[in-house]
């Protein structure tokens, strides 16, 4: 989505808030200014590119993807690959530094200063200065492009962004906001080049490990690693991404070895996987979720009894078994993961009177008939749609599936039919929240409009305390899941699986830079 299943895709987004208050999170409840704790980036580590990586590619969007890292129709994992942002999290859930260095607010967090690393290049020669941040950002808050990073970054006042010397970017913000930092996690804030205009959706001219040589969403895209990279020398020479729609295919390609690397591995592979010698298996926890979404401006889902009712049927610890084989965790129509420092527990018991008491209040005491579209392009949407519709018919709920191709799934169905499958990868509290949920948020799928959790999100981010902003945050949460139109019946862990002569891709803040194959 969109980073819907991170597959996201990312879509391999692992963006993880501070597990403790880390480099963004130290603002003191006396007050003054944050700044970042020295910390550097993850370099990688090969002293020679040697070898092809091949990847897989979703077609999420059915060929139009483009290199715009700020465009809804953006293309994982090439962007990845060819891209740096200012900051980035570790393995610990940390902020860290890449194109930036430090960080630091004023004493109310309504202007931060980011100092920027020199002697950094673009794949075409240009020099990578705080122009270039500047016009990325007007690139991410351009209402004709529509991207998904706008309402997490519209509380910056863009206009009045200013770039104090060629390596001093100072933002001011409409509120304070003493998590800002994170923010520029956000996939939007790969950094493009000042003035590129559309050029950068088929050329992709970043400052990341790799450039482009084809472009061919539909087919191979390939890039190389960039000799004049900052960071060092990318470990493979090479990197082919191809493009597969369907879940099963892209794991046929992965046990025939032609391809190196599967992002996403259904449950139901696994057994299968792990019988072939030449391939590893990897499983990290992580907060990606899949959804069935509501549409909250149509019946039945604008009657929140209908929509609880629907909730309250999910019996999610057989969900994790049947569905995820035991490989997650329960959720309780929450998207916050419970490894961020902001989660909040909200117990969700299936109760299947009373959904039925709802529905009778909501007048569908002779049951209700439902459609609900579906998909094979995230690996767990088809198996968690079966058990939902078992599930949800002892509470007299008749749901007919609806079966659509990978292929468009995201043009075509999504937001647009009024029960529909969707999945998302990990984001941290304030992004999820915003992107996903705010009023008017380009992403917002269920089309939920809820003033007093619009105010939540305002205060927290404007709360100093760090406990204050807690529970801020934690109260976000409590309203939507009690009143949004979003059924999340658990998170996902990490299911990746590799070639065994493929390493360095089972860690939390992967870097394709860092991969390396074995001669």
């Amino acid at each position: 989505m969109k980073t819907p299943t991170s597959i996201n895709l990312s879509r391999r987004i692992f963006l993880r808030q501070v597990a403790t208050l880390g480099a963004a999170g130290v603002f003191a409840a006396c007050g003054g200014a944050v700044q970042t704790p020295a910390a550097t980036t993850t370099s990688p580590v090969a002293t020679t590119s040697q070898g092809t990586l091949r990847l897989i590619h979703t077609l999420e969007w059915a060929g139009k993807e483009v290199l715009d890292p700020a465009s809804p129709v953006r293309f994982f994992p090439t962007i990845e690959l060819l891209f740096n942002r200012l900051v980035r999290m570790n393995d610990a859930g940390v902020l860290v530094p890449e194109l930036a260095t430090s960080w630091e607010s004023n004493a109310e967090a309504t202007e931060w200063t980011f100092r920027l690393r020199e002697n950094v290049q673009f794949h075409n020669g240009a020099a990578f200065t705080a122009k270039d941040v500047l016009y990325t950002l007007k690139n991410v808050m351009n209402p004709e492009l529509e991207s998904p990073g706008a309402s997490v970054l519209a509380i910056v006042k863009a206009e009045e962004a200013k770039a104090v010397d060629d390596y001093t970017v100072v933002f001011a913000l409409r509120q304070p906001h003493a998590d800002f930092p994170l923010l520029l996690v956000h996939y939007s804030m790969y950094i493009i080049p000042d003035g590129i205009g559309s050029a950068i959706n088929t050329t992709g001219v970043g400052t990341g490990p790799f450039k482009l040589t084809q472009f061919a969403p539909e087919g191979v895209t390939t890039v190389v690693a960039n000799p004049t990279y900052w960071a060092g020398t990318p470990g493979v020479a090479q990197v082919d991404i191809v493009g597969i729609a369907d879940a099963e295919g892209r794991t046929a390609a992965l046990l025939a070895d032609q391809v190196d690397y599967l992002e996403a591995v259904s449950p139901d592979s696994v057994d299968t996987i792990q019988q072939k010698p030449e391939c590893v298996l990897n499983t990290l926890p992580s907060g990606a979720w899949p959804v069935f979404v509501m549409k909250t401006d149509e019946a039945p889902f604008n009657d929140n009894r209908v929509r609880m009712a629907m909730k309250l049927v999910v019996d999610r610890e057989a969900m994790v078994k049947s569905v995820l084989r035991g490989y997650g965790r329960v959720a309780s129509d929450n998207p916050v993961w419970p490894g961020d420092q902001y989660y909040k527990e909200i117990p969700r018991p299936r109760d299947v009177a009373k959904a039925k008491a709802l529905l009778a209040e909501a007048g569908f005491a002779n049951g209700l008939e439902v459609t609900l579209y579906t998909s094979d392009i995230d690996v767990n949407m088809i198996p968690m749609t079966v058990l939902y519709k078992e599930m949800a018919a002892e509470a007299g709920i008749n749901i007919t599936i609806q079966q659509e191709p990978a292929d468009g799934y995201w043009n075509d169905i999504w937001m647009k039919m009024p029960f529909c499958c969707s999945s998302w990868g990990e984001r941290t509290a304030d992004q999820v929240l915003n992107e996903v949920y705010r009023t008017g948020a380009s992403w917002n799928e269920t089309f939920w409009s809820n003033a007093t959790f619009d105010g939540l999100l305002d205060q927290a981010r404007q709360e100093l305390d760090a406990t204050k902003r807690k529970e801020l945050y934690q109260q976000a949460q409590q309203l939507l899941a009690d009143e949004g139109g979003a059924i999340i019946p658990f998170f996902t862990d990490t299911l990746s699986a590799n070639q065994k002569r493929v390493k360095g891709v089972d860690t939390r803040s992967f870097d394709y830079a860092a991969v390396t194959l074995d001669a």
